[in-house]
């Protein structure tokens, strides 16, 4: 890792120092220092502005104005002869352009030894209804520890209209393209400018659900972006996501007690309940409590937005020649049903679809007895072990 003269030497003596005034205008401002969740890594918390210039779709959709219209779209879409979706893309095509404000999680090693020896950045990229704190939940549930302890630094963000970041449209603006355009240019600063005063020299794409879905699709269209990737809570099967959806009982999330909520707009969508959460991402016994309370409590938004697009950057990445890892709960209900090694290895079928030119290094794993959210099941720690070690089996 090339260190930047330019970040103030008493970062290495007091890491947890403030110094938002190192940042130029290609680094994080609003900058905060401190330790992550997990408590392993120092961490650069604040904002970054991006510019996205990318095509869309013109959606023909209103955003539901009351409950009972966001829950008949969802019916609609779900039904088994439906053309919902094929009639609100009929719009034709858009472009999606502006300048957004992301909020990005910078966490490098606290030990001044191993900080010296990165190389490599993880850019992590979280699931619908999550936020970046999926990556760093708590002690011994923090993959960001886990990476720093290893030698890694990791960039966590919240995706456009998630958590701290920018909430524009969520139905003309916040689509899967304008997702990916974010992805891609966070990688671009990895690789070519100097974010909180460190520059990288490889970039590695670490996605979780529908963060994997935007992670795999920047390896179709931008094949150069990463040096590997790995993917986790995925499959090449999307005939249990109605089932989730359903379990999410989704509603506006301005009507949602949780504050921060309050001022969105119509069509941001949060879970109801605890219940659909568990449902859908979490599986017993095998399940952290205390994790899972930590993920209701910083549950995130959606936007139809969003899912009725994701199916067009869906496509094999014939062009990516890195290593690619595939890391699924063995119980994901999301994806596979509830069992991803029913009828077959699920794992394995997104490595000959989606990726037939992936190097000899790609790998596969199954997370024991774990749903789909693999980080805060008892066997996440395993995960992140297994994830780290096939970074170094590629010497990454």
């Amino acid at each position: 890792m090339n260190h930047s003269a330019s970040l103030p030497l008493d970062f290495l003596v007091n890491p947890f120092a403030s110094f938002t005034s190192a940042f130029g205008p290609n680094g994080i401002s609003n900058a905060v220092s401190g330790p992550s969740t997990g408590g392993g890594s120092t961490c650069i918390s604040g904002d970054i502005g991006l510019s996205i210039n990318t095509p869309g779709v013109k959606l023909l959709y209103e955003a539901p104005q009351d409950q009972m219209a966001v829950t008949e779209s969802f019916v609609e879409l779900f039904q088994v002869d439906s053309t919902f979706g094929a009639d609100v893309v009929a719009g034709g095509a858009s472009v999606i352009s502006g300048d957004y404000s992301i909020f990005v999680k910078l966490c490098l090693p606290s030990d001044p030894e191993i900080l010296a020896q990165v190389k490599t950045v993880q850019l992590l990229t979280h699931g619908a209804t999550l936020d970046h704190t999926y990556w760093d939940i708590a002690p011994g549930y923090s993959y960001v520890d886990v990476a720093s302890a290893a030698g890694y630094a990791t960039l966590s963000y919240d995706q456009l209209g998630v958590g701290n970041s920018d909430h524009p449209d969520p139905i003309q603006v916040v689509q899967a393209t304008a997702q990916v355009a974010v992805t891609h240019a966070l990688v671009e600063l990895l690789r070519n400018t100097e974010l909180g005063g460190y520059r990288f020299d490889k970039v590695v794409g670490v996605g979780h659900s529908a963060g994997s879905t935007l992670t795999q699709a920047v390896t179709t269209q931008y094949p150069q972006d990463f040096d590997a990737v790995i993917l986790s809570g995925t499959s090449t099967s999307a005939a249990s996501v109605p089932l989730s959806m359903a379990a999410f009982n989704f509603i506006n999330a301005n009507t949602d007690p949780a504050p921060q909520f309050r001022n969105l707009p119509d069509g941001f969508l949060t879970q109801q309940s605890a219940a659909g959460i568990q449902f859908a991402f979490y599986r017993q016994p095998n399940l952290d409590e205390a994790a899972f309370r930590q993920q209701v409590a910083h549950k995130q938004t959606n936007t139809l937005g969003v899912l009725l697009t994701l199916g067009g950057i869906v496509a094999p990445s014939t062009e990516f020649t890195g290593p690619v890892d595939v890391v699924n709960g063995e119980n994901d209900l999301v994806f596979c049903g509830g069992n991803c090694l029913y009828p077959t290895d699920q794992n394995s079928a997104v490595l000959s679809i989606f990726y037939p030119a992936a190097s000899k290094g790609s790998q596969t794993y199954i997370a024991a007895g774990a749903g789909h959210a693999i980080a805060a099941h008892k066997s996440g720690p395993d995960s992140f072990k297994h994830m780290i070690q096939f970074l170094q089996d590629n010497s990454l």
